[in-house]
């Protein structure tokens, strides 16, 4: 069995697996969690989670999710202020490598902040909770669709400054299990992915209730191929976080 990610993104992939009955759908967290219990052997994480669990995983050079330039389903949002020493963000749930991301952006920028871990997802609530807000994936493509100031393109201004495409989720395995089967299926998935993208788009606009054409945009800049270039974001990305995090 696998994994992969129930989010949005990820929709063209599931639906070019070519063995959906050895496929399971979960969160990043729900994932790692089988993965780490040995319910599962392999799947799709976030990069944050890996790097924090490298003694026991395995990277694969298999799909990912990247995007080069805008992503829209990462996005700080604010009640109406920009960015400033002091400033205090709401930071939803499943979002441990896009904070890694921000907190990159802040520190480029100069900018102290705190952040206020917070279990709602939804732009409105967070910003409930203080005058920034961070959101991500479908929660994001609604607040981008909504009216909402948006302040950073969260991948885009990680893009910008580091001159590296974001990568947010990897596939990994447990060390020293047999995934061979699994991971030669979703690099099938991978390279058919693009079939897909109209059809999970329209589907996607109906239920996250927002224009067919901000889907059809946004899986234009999903990226899932594993690249020399990706290989050079993570190893970038592994040195934020050991700065960042120790890890």
């Amino acid at each position: 069995m696998i994994g992969l990610i129930n989010f949005t993104h990820s929709c063209p992939l599931h639906r070019a697996y070519p063995e959906p009955a050895e496929m399971i759908l979960d969160s990043p967290r729900g994932i790692i969690s089988s993965i780490l219990d040995g319910s599962i052997a392999c799947g799709m994480v976030s990069l944050v989670e890996y790097f924090s669990h490298r003694d026991v995983l395995e990277l694969e050079n298999s799909a990912v999710i990247s995007s080069k330039g805008p992503v829209i389903s990462t996005l700080l949002v604010s009640r109406g202020t920009l960015p400033h020493n002091g400033m205090e963000i709401a930071v939803t749930r499943h979002t441990r490598t896009t904070e890694m991301y921000l907190k990159y952006i802040l520190r480029s920028e100069g900018i102290e902040y705190e952040a206020k871990a917070s279990s709602s997802t939804e732009a409105n609530d967070l910003l409930k909770e203080a005058e920034f807000a961070l959101v991500i994936g479908d929660e994001a493509l609604r607040a981008f669709s909504s009216g909402f100031r948006i302040i950073w393109d969260i991948g885009y201004e990680f893009n910008r400054i580091s001159s590296h495409a974001p990568v947010f989720a990897v596939t990994v395995k447990r060390k020293g299990v047999d995934c061979s089967r699994e991971i030669s299926h979703l690099n099938t998935a991978m390279l058919h992915a693009h079939e897909f993208r109209d059809e999970c788009a329209v589907e996607s606009a109906r239920k996250l209730g927002i224009s067919h054409a901000i889907m059809k945009r946004y899986y234009s800049l999903v990226r899932y191929e594993f690249t020399t270039e990706t290989s050079k974001s993570i190893e970038f990305a592994s040195s934020i976080v050991h700065e960042l995090y120790g890890i």
